[in-house]
């Protein structure tokens, strides 16, 4: 089995993302791939973020929510609630790739050891 993922991550690197294949980038995604949701990576000079899809849809909300308070003044008391979960779904209309990829708006979908993820440039 563990042969098959980082199989599934070799070519991941080469066929989806046209980078060179680096037997330390396999091992750290792979190492990362076990035991985190949403994390970082460098491969081949570039970094990505990767996200499974279980869990995309509330960090989506989350960072609406942040890029919201972030740009815009509100001037709400605290006391005053904001549906983000509506707010988000009005602003994905382009998918998840126009939020989290800084780089080039698109998103991947992948499937390591049949856990789908989402994957951005940043």
């Amino acid at each position: 089995m563990e042969q098959m993922l980082l199989n599934e991550i070799s070519e991941f690197i080469t066929d989806e993302l046209n980078l060179s294949v680096n037997d330390t980038e396999i091992e750290q995604l792979h190492d990362k791939l076990q035991v985190l949701a949403d994390f970082y990576i460098e491969i081949d000079g570039q970094d990505y973020r990767f996200i499974e899809e279980q869990y995309i849809w509330d960090i989506y909300v989350d960072e609406i929510k942040q890029i919201t308070e972030d740009c815009y003044d509100l001037k709400m008391p605290d006391w005053l609630a904001v549906d983000w979960e509506e707010t988000a779904q009005n602003c994905f209309v382009d998918g998840y790739g126009h939020t989290f990829a800084h780089y080039d708006g698109n998103e991947i979908e992948y499937e390591f050891d049949k856990i789908n993820y989402y994957i951005f440039r940043v």
